[in-house]
This record gives structure tokens, sequence and C-alpha cells, in this order.
């Protein structure tokens, strides 16, 4: 079954497709990323997503979502981060996105982030070698820490940073 995954950030969208490989971990077809700036111009005590950059972001969502479809995708998941969630209007953007392609939005907390970032890297053939390590993935709005021990996430948090 080939999956993919549309994931919105503050500052670019990204698109994986993949297969299941022999080992039961995926196999990369595609990779892309569009800048998208969602959250241009998001700062202040109540942040709110731009008209320009929820329609760039609806746009990106609708390219990579045709491309996974044309790439037949049998599963399309579409997840949004930390922009999404902090801004007020989070939700209506998400409605926009479900409106143009038809796919619901999962708009992932900060734990579930971090989480997510966790497994992902444990199914990269470049890391298999370490053992213990640690890992800091700083995007537009948040920062994930994660301490892995016997590559196992032992430790993971999510902070408003970015």
């Amino acid at each position: 079954m080939r999956a993919a995954v549309v994931d919105v950030g503050s500052n670019s969208i990204k698109l994986l497709v993949a297969d299941p490989g022999p080992d039961g971990l995926p196999l990369e077809v595609v990779s892309r990323t569009l800048e998208s700036r969602i959250s241009r111009g998001i700062g202040g005590s109540r942040p709110v997503l731009g008209d320009e950059g929820m329609a760039r972001g609806v746009d990106s969502v609708g390219a990579l979502v045709s491309e996974a479809r044309s790439l037949g995708a049998d599963r399309i998941a579409v997840v949004a981060t930390s922009a999404v969630r902090d801004a007020e209007n989070g939700p209506d953007f998400t409605a926009r996105i479900l409106g143009a392609t038809g796919q619901p939005v999962r708009v992932l907390s900060g734990d579930d982030e971090a989480a997510l970032i966790g497994r992902g890297l444990t199914t990269d053939p470049a890391l298999r070698p370490l053992r213990d390590f640690h890992v800091y993935d700083l995007g537009g709005g948040s920062l994930e820490c994660l301490a892995f021990r016997d590559r196992k996430v032992a430790q993971g948090v999510s902070l408003r940073l970015g």
C-alpha cells in the first residue's frame, strides 16, 4: 500500500510518498518541499493566519495532494503543526483545505509532533547505527527536543519557540 503524508508547517509544506519496504520500514518514492510561509505576519499575542498565507497554503496542499494521488497513493494524511495549532483561525484554514482537496487535516499537539518526529527518525537508514542520541527540530513556531536511548524515544518535548 502506497502512502503519502502532507506536513503543513509554518514556513514550508512537505510531501512524502512511500511504499512499504521488505523490513516493514517505509521506502521513499518522492519527497518534495514547497515554501509557502503560511505564518508570515502571525506574531503577536493573538496569532492569526493571514488571508494570503492561507491561500498559499491551500494551493500548496492542493498541489501536493494531487501529486500524491497521481503517484498512486492509497492513503493520504494531511497534518499541521504549530502555525495552525496556535492560530486563532486555524480551524478556518483546515476547513479551507478540506473544501479544496477533500482531505481532512489532523492538527498535531506539540506532544504528538515530537512523538511523530521521533517515530520518523527511527526509520531513517542514515541513523540506524546510532543507539543513544539527541535531536532538536527547530521549526517556524516550535522546537521539538528528543532524547533516544537504544533507538527508542526516552524523552520528548515540544516548546513554543521558533
